[in-house]
């Protein structure tokens, strides 16, 4: 079931054209440098879909005037390894896993504390790097993608 709510929604969302899945190999090597287990429905989606780029997400919600937290770019596993390391959620009290941006540079994130165990899937929360707030988006990754299908 959630390869065809991932295929939808990359079907209907992505807009690059070098958008490539991630190996099985890198997925592991992220796993032990962060000493976490990506959920397994966001590994399904990393080995199937991958780093797309949704830019027309935010279009829909606009016209729509649907209040919701459009993503723009799912990130590669070194984007992933470097932001961890480097950027926003380096500097974080709160140890948060990142996956995707929005158009403002917002991160939506896994918190490493949820994923330090193997499960189907984890609550997927927004990083407000304007506001330093860390909000809840979604029960699940499956969830969160399948939201954007029914806009």
């Amino acid at each position: 079931m959630t390869t065809e709510i991932f295929k939808a929604f990359a079907d209907r969302f992505n807009k690059s054209d070098t958008a490539k899945p991630a190996s099985a190999l890198e997925v592991e090597k992220l796993e032990k440098e962060f000493k976490v287990f990506m959920p397994a429905d966001f590994k399904d989606f990393l080995l199937r879909v991958g780093n797309i780029f949704t830019p027309n997400i935010l279009s829909l919600i606009v016209d729509k005037n649907i209040e919701l937290n459009g993503v723009q770019e799912f990130w590669d596993i070194e984007r992933i390894t470097w932001d961890k390391k480097n950027e926003w959620t380096s500097k974080l009290e709160t140890d948060l896993i990142p996956f995707a941006s929005d158009c403002l540079g917002n991160l939506f994130a896994f918190m490493a504390s949820d994923i330090k165990q193997q499960k189907q899937t984890a609550v997927v929360y927004l990083f407000d790097h304007e506001f330093d707030t860390i909000e809840k988006k979604a029960a699940s990754f499956t969830e969160w993608v399948d939201g954007f299908n029914k806009i």
